[in-house]
């Protein structure tokens, strides 16, 4: 069996060896590893391979018990061993050739995992970069279909929000709260490692679509004032809206005229 394991290690001599040594003498074979330091800490990512009947609860128990912590342990496959520069290299040319593919170029490259490395932010953040700067020079429409390029994120609709979610983590969701006077409240979210990938676009247009089901004509937003996202996520989704500073915070009003009603599964 192929596991890849993510561990965070106290950055002290000895900590990676005697890990090593945890896993040679229960039979665990170390194929490959990375490591990302940190203040304090070391994150390493490994793949290992295991006797036929070990389960991921056992490796991570194993890596647990050699000091380990924030374990994380998920099935792989023998291409999981390429090394990482040149799968991010090779993620580069293929967001070169389609920026919309950004999102899956990092699923792969990362897993469905929440949070990432200091050093997987910088270079996630790179990859951005370059997302963006295709997407200005081939002049894409600013709010395509709120279901396209995003392949690796499904989204569950209920009558009460959207939840993104990337396999078992859920890494955005829009909330709906009580609909006065045809106005309607609603919060949104996305985790930080997944913002600037649409997410948070498609998240506006669905809960803008759930909010029309339930009678609303407007829909309003609160976020704190030090939140530069909301701009680019209401201009990019083709909403229109205004946007208040007040001393709670900011206070986006969205106009839902023309909006379709939505109260299905939307796919991803």
């Amino acid at each position: 069996m192929f596991y890849r394991v993510r561990t965070k290690l106290a950055d002290t001599p000895g900590a990676l060896a005697l890990l090593a040594q945890k896993c040679g003498e229960a039979g665990v074979n170390i194929l490959a590893l990375q490591i990302y330091p940190e203040l304090g800490a070391v994150t390493d990512d490994l793949v290992v391979e295991t006797p036929e009947d070990w389960t991921a609860s056992a490796v991570v128990e194993l890596v647990s018990g050699a000091g380990g912590d924030e374990v994380s342990v998920v099935p792989c496959a023998t291409h999981d061993l390429v090394d990482q520069p040149t799968a991010w290299l090779r993620a580069a040319r293929a967001i070169l050739d389609e920026p919309e593919a950004l999102p899956a170029a990092l699923t792969g490259l990362l897993g469905p995992r929440v949070t990432w490395s200091a050093t997987e932010q910088v270079r996630a953040t790179v990859l951005t970069e370059i997302a963006d700067r295709m997407r200005s020079t081939q002049a894409i429409d600013p709010s395509p279909d709120p279901t396209a390029g995003s392949g690796v994120v499904e989204y569950d609709v209920s009558d009460g929000g959207v939840s993104a979610h990337i396999g078992v983590h859920v890494v955005g969701a829009g909330r709906l709260h009580a609909v006065v006077d045809d106005v309607v409240e609603a919060s949104l979210e996305v985790a930080p490692a997944w913002r600037r990938l649409g997410i948070g676009r498609q998240l506006l247009r669905q809960v803008c679509g759930l909010a029309v089901a339930q009678g609303a004509n407007e829909l309003v937003l609160h976020a704190p004032a030090s939140e530069d996202g909301v701009v680019q996520v209401l201009a990019a989704s083709g909403m229109r809206g205004r946007i208040r500073l007040t001393e709670e915070g900011l206070t986006v009003h969205v106009s839902l005229a023309g909006v379709r009603p939505i109260g299905h599964l939307t796919p991803s």
